[in-house]
């Protein structure tokens, strides 16, 4: 599953550090490149594609309007999405911005969440619904207290999956805490996931059904394990 490629171009580091880890912590089909000015900007378009790009206003060199004037205008980036991320909140900016051809406009400060929400608005590949559950095939070890248990995967995603327990295994209660191993038929696997389990039910809707639904979400993961489980996800197809 190829990354979208994202260009966040604010002459701030600790801005572009922050949209950088944010965004690929959060959403799982970015990638980030990064430039201090529009004309940093303007040579990392001209040798490749990007998807989306996320512009503060005023930089030094070439600012963001200059900057989005250059894209509007330039024959294969004309139609380049262009999101203005900017501390200019009076409204005589955003018309302006608007004007010139922005596709939205996000204020300083925002949250990560926000700006997910805004870059799903001006383009669904940013969407990350259409990332998240992926219905697979493939083996769990669910470790609880001095328990383990093993399992079927039914479905992952970057917060978490929903396996098939033999009801006559252990079964870990609601909210018990439980490191995970998930290993795919495709022998892509990642280990110690630490989850909590916020669902069970029958997995068929008979009495003597022989197995248990499980649902586990993932605690906030080490930036290791996350970019092993982006991983995993990238070597299988999307739901």
């Amino acid at each position: 599953m190829a990354k979208n490629k994202v260009l966040v171009v604010d002459d701030m580091a600790s801005v572009r550090k922050f949209i950088k880890f944010g965004l690929e912590k959060n959403h799982p089909n970015v990638e980030i490149f990064e430039a201090s000015n529009g004309k940093e900007a303007q040579t990392l378009l001209e040798m490749d594609k990007y998807d989306l790009i996320l512009c503060d206003w005023e930089m030094p060199s070439m600012n963001g309007p200059e900057l989005l004037h250059w894209i509007r205008n330039h024959p294969s980036l004309k139609d380049l999405p262009f999101i203005m991320v900017t501390a200019k909140n009076e409204k005589e900016n955003v018309i302006k911005a608007m004007q010139a051809g922005v596709n939205s406009y996000v204020i300083k400060p925002f949250t990560i969440e926000g700006l997910i929400q805004k870059m799903a608005e001006v383009h669904r590949k940013f969407d990350r619904r259409q990332y998240e559950r992926f219905d697979l095939s493939g083996e769990v070890i669910l470790q609880f207290g001095d328990t383990v248990s093993r399992g079927n995967l039914l479905d992952l995603s970057i917060g978490g999956f929903l396996c098939n327990i033999y009801r006559k295994s252990p079964i870990p209660m609601i909210f018990e805490k439980l490191v995970c191993d998930i290993k795919l038929d495709n022998n892509y696997k990642v280990s110690g996931l630490e989850g909590f389990v916020v669902r069970i039910q029958a997995a068929e809707a008979f009495i003597d059904s022989e197995y248990i639904k499980v649902a586990v979400k993932f605690l906030e993961l080490e930036d290791k394990k996350t970019k092993e489980l982006k991983d995993l996800l990238s070597s299988v197809s999307q739901k």
